[in-house]
């Protein structure tokens, strides 16, 4: 990950050199110097090291709250939260909120897989999201029994484009195929 550290003392960026030219583009160089570097202050204090808590209360084992947030170190593998409820850059429980992964009963994140899973690309009983794959799955690209978005393909769909057994649509193929323009 890339860090915004301001210059080192001593040190003359472009826009340093540019404000000490008269008029208004040393102004502006200057300006934009004061801009960055409160600019570089505000994402060093937004983005603190890792932080790691699980809850001293147990169920079957698992920690009741567990989170798991940030690196050990750059470049390091993100940590894995893993708890009945569980937070983290990976998460893995009952209710399970990952910023890039999550697995379990309710899966919230970019990528979630769960009896009910709502992410960018989510697979589960109940799938919601963009990309979704699941015996019900509302997605812009959806699969499943019952798919409901965009494109749609599965027994029971409805969408703009739906292919399946039973399609609804604007273009669409299936056994019974409703749509506008089959395909």
């Amino acid at each position: 990950m890339a860090t915004l550290n301001p210059l080192p003392a001593g040190a003359a960026g472009p826009l340093a050199r540019m404000a000490a030219h008269p008029g208004w583009p040393g102004t502006l160089a200057a300006t934009l110097d004061a801009f960055l570097a409160g600019l570089r202050q505000l994402a060093a204090a937004l983005v603190p090291g890792p932080y790691r808590y699980e809850s001293p209360a147990r169920l079957f084992g698992w920690p009741l709250l567990a989170v798991d947030l940030g690196p050990d170190d750059p470049g390091a593998e993100p940590r894995h939260a893993r708890g009945i409820v569980a937070i983290g850059n990976r998460a893995t429980g009952a209710l399970a909120l990952g910023a890039y992964l999550a697995r379990g009963g309710l899966a919230v994140g970019v990528r979630a897989a769960g009896l009910v899973a709502i992410g960018v690309a989510g697979a589960g009983v109940l799938s919601v999201g963009v990309v979704g794959l699941g015996l019900v799955s509302v997605a812009t690209v959806s699969t499943g029994y019952l798919a409901v978005g965009i494109v749609a393909v599965g027994y029971e769909c409805v969408g703009v484009v739906a292919v399946g057994g039973h399609a609804v649509g604007i273009l669409g193929a299936g056994q019974t195929a409703r749509t506008l323009f089959p395909l």
